[in-house]
């Protein structure tokens, strides 16, 4: 991150009051919240009128109207610059795969801290990947296959 200039960040997940208590503390970090929507379409409805796109998505998996795979597709091919992070309680070795495959550039599950949430953002926008331990050895298997 550059001296002064805050992450920018989406937060995209259907669970509201995770959504908000996730979008009030990340400030608190650094971090500036570009929007937050409740699923993948409302997101990439926000993302093509917002001032700012963000630096980096936080994308929840299991969301109503587009889901969390569809929803890292889409805005991977439309802004092919943005960092995406999974944001699931699934740690099924399926559902990491298919993040993976669909362009996230790390994996966080739920029960993580909001201090591991600041490493994987920090991390994935520096260009880095990043993977919660209970997932890492699926991503590490999976990236040692392709």
């Amino acid at each position: 991150m550059k001296k002064g200039q805050a992450i920018k960040v989406a937060m995209i997940d259907d669970h509201d009051m995770l959504r908000k208590g996730i979008c009030d503390f990340l400030p608190s970090y650094g971090f500036e919240i570009v929007f937050d929507a409740d699923n993948g379409k409302s997101a990439i409805e926000k993302m093509a009128v917002c001032e700012h796109i963000p630096d980096v998505c936080i994308v929840d998996i299991n969301m109503p109207v587009m889901n969390g795979f569809e929803t890292v597709k889409a805005l991977r091919k439309k802004y092919p610059q943005l960092k995406m992070l999974a944001f699931s309680v699934n740690d099924d070795e399926k559902a990491v795969v298919k993040m993976l495959e669909c362009g996230a550039n790390g994996y966080v599950l739920k029960g993580a801290d909001p201090d591991e949430l600041q490493r994987a953002i920090e991390v994935i926008y520096n260009g880095g990947q990043y993977f919660s331990s209970g997932v890492c050895g699926i991503a590490e298997e999976y990236f040692g296959k392709n």
